[in-house]
């Protein structure tokens, strides 16, 4: 979603990469950058008088990797989840990938699958994106994880 702004950002203002928005969006106003959130973000950073260095397609933000990637990096460092299992908040662990695009995950002695991405359906298990969205919320970064995962108690 993040990628179809970012180009829809650029196209829209004829601009080739994001420092070249940044610089245009200072001309434009509130009401022409408010309908694309990237090209809204680069206008409020000029009010502001910052600079923004940014790749919103980095292969290692966790928002722009792959469902497999993400997976296998789960699976690799055993990833803690917290996952509502009939009403009740469970602490799970990630541990293998299926080929139907699922996640085997262990809760206690009994084994669950999750989606990898998507939203969940109710009354299901929510995918492994929304797990590692509400667990690991301040994560931008791939490499982040395993460490919030060995400090679970961390601020960070």
């Amino acid at each position: 979603m993040l990628a179809i702004c970012y180009q829809e950002a650029l196209q829209g203002k004829g601009c080739l990469d994001l420092p070249e928005l940044q610089d245009t969006s200072q001309h434009l106003s509130w009401k022409a950058t408010s309908t694309n959130k990237v090209a809204f973000a680069y206008y409020l950073a000029n009010k502001l008088e910052t600079r923004v260095e940014w790749d919103p397609s980095h292969p290692d933000l966790i928002a722009s990797s792959s469902n497999a990637t993400l997976a296998a990096l789960a699976c690799q460092v055993m990833l803690p989840l917290s996952i509502q299992i009939d009403g009740v908040m469970t602490a799970v662990i990630c541990l293998k990938t299926e080929s139907d695009l699922t996640m085997t995950i262990l809760a206690g002695d009994r084994q669950h699958s999750i989606l990898l991405d998507g939203q969940a359906q109710n009354p299901g298990l929510p995918s492994l994106r929304e797990c590692i969205s509400c667990k690991y919320g301040q994560a931008c970064w791939l490499y982040e994880l395993p460490g919030m995962a060995a400090d679970l108690d961390s601020d960070e």
